[in-house]
């Protein structure tokens, strides 16, 4: 309990976090374990031309133009993104800047029987078959946009699809974005709830869309429909909810257990990542590769696949490279007659990140450094003490995936603020 509380505490002290808060959801700022290096806190843009993510950004500021803007960011990755606390302080805070736009992509991850993050809700009425990107597994429907896929096991097919606050101000929609198969004979599902002028589209295939009047912004829809046969494609891949204004999206992707080529074994994942009309593409991955002991080849390659199809598909799309911070591997001894859990450096790790740093290196793609920034070999037990990594040696707690979020985006706010300086811009 007192490891626990020490990250709670230290939540509670009004030290900033290299200049930054937390997000502008907390009242507090955050003081930094002392294995966090600030000076390695920046991007290393390996040549790549990130101007026209700051000329959209620049664009949110003027106040005349009436002209809805939004910049579309992805933060796809593993289960440090499934969660959600490591992707809510970055969307927080860029859209405190430069706008919100709405809560963006949402997963049924629950209706997969995993977990979801904690400001959504999708639920049902009706019971699902699901498929995931990783063990590719339980049903024939190859998983989507958000890695999974769920399709009805009748004929029925209900979603309540809910935005949730603990503050109690939760985040308001008037556009609900329906990611679903591809065929034309996907049922057509009708909100339950009269919607003031709503509106149903469908312009691309495997999307429908639905808009209302901003005037009857909501936070929660039911969505309910039939379809006509049991072999109808009905697969559901997730929904994106916004508001019809310019700023930020921030989409997560997350999926536990997931590494670079859980994606790759998604045809056609490029061109399913396009429906987001990414500006910057976060691609948040490699622990479970060091798990795996993957080795420098392994990784590379696939790096490179999914940076191909993403690009090929994507081709006005930035891309960013995170590196995973320390992590130690379990291991047990039966000792005396009983079971000893103990937990040994993991060496592979140096590996990935090589893998990582040197792809992004010769392909002119940024990197963003956790491993170093969070302070490199020792500073997973600093930061287990500090209450921000939990015991698992794996995973952060919830103020430590906070402060790599808000790490995260202070690397992008201080890039962008250099940007318009050098070019005489006002920030």
């Amino acid at each position: 309990m007192m490891r626990a509380a020490s990250c709670i505490a230290v939540l509670l002290l009004t030290v900033a976090v290299c200049n930054a808060t937390v997000s502008p959801s907390d009242t507090a700022a955050v003081r930094m374990p002392p294995c966090i290096d600030c000076a390695a806190d920046t991007l290393m843009f390996n040549g790549a031309d990130w101007t026209p993510l700051f000329e959209s950004l620049q664009q949110l500021t003027d106040t005349a133009d009436t002209t809805v803007r939004v910049v579309s960011i992805v933060h796809l990755g593993d289960s440090h993104v499934q969660a959600g606390f490591f992707t809510a302080p970055l969307r927080d805070s860029l859209q405190a800047r430069w706008g919100d736009a709405g809560r963006g992509l949402m997963a049924p991850l629950r209706l997969c029987r995993t977990n979801e993050p904690t400001d959504y809700k999708i639920t049902s009425e009706n019971k699902w078959q699901y498929s995931k990107c990783v063990g590719r597994k339980h049903t024939q429907d190859e998983p989507g946009l958000c890695g999974i896929a769920i399709v009805p096991e009748g004929r029925r097919m209900h979603l309540d699809i809910a935005t949730l606050s603990r503050t109690g101000n939760c985040r308001g929609f008037s556009v609900l974005r329906l990611f679903h198969d591809t065929s034309d004979r996907f049922p057509l599902l009708h909100p339950v709830d009269t919607l003031a002028g709503l509106r149903i589209l469908r312009e691309q295939p495997g999307e429908t869309r639905y808009e209302w009047d901003a005037s009857a912004e909501t936070c929660e829809v039911e969505l309910d429909g039939y379809r006509t046969t049991a072999a109808d494609s009905c697969a559901i891949y997730g929904v994106s909810v916004e508001n019809g204004r310019s700023g930020v999206l921030v989409h997560g992707i997350g999926n536990n257990g997931a590494y670079y080529d859980c994606y790759n074994h998604i045809p056609g994942y490029g061109q399913k990542v396009l429906a987001l009309s990414p500006r910057l593409i976060i691609l948040s991955m490699g622990t479970n590769e060091s798990i795996g002991k993957a080795d420098y080849t392994t990784i590379y390659v696939a790096i490179d696949r999914l940076v191909g199809t993403l690009r090929a598909a994507n081709p006005d799309a930035l891309l960013l490279l995170t590196t995973p911070g320390e992590n130690k591997l379990r291991r047990r001894r039966n000792r005396n007659g009983r079971r000893r859990t103990y937990y040994v450096e993991n060496r592979n790790l140096s590996v990935v990140r090589h893998a990582i740093t040197a792809y992004g290196a010769e392909h002119g793609i940024a990197v963003w450094d956790w491993y170093a920034i969070s302070g490199g070999q020792g500073s997973c037990e600093v930061l287990r003490k500090a209450g921000c990594m939990s015991g698992d040696r794996t995973h952060y707690t919830k103020e430590g995936y906070s402060l790599q979020g808000t790490l995260l985006y202070k690397s992008i706010e201080n890039a962008y603020e250099r940007y318009m300086e050098q070019n005489n811009r006002q920030p």
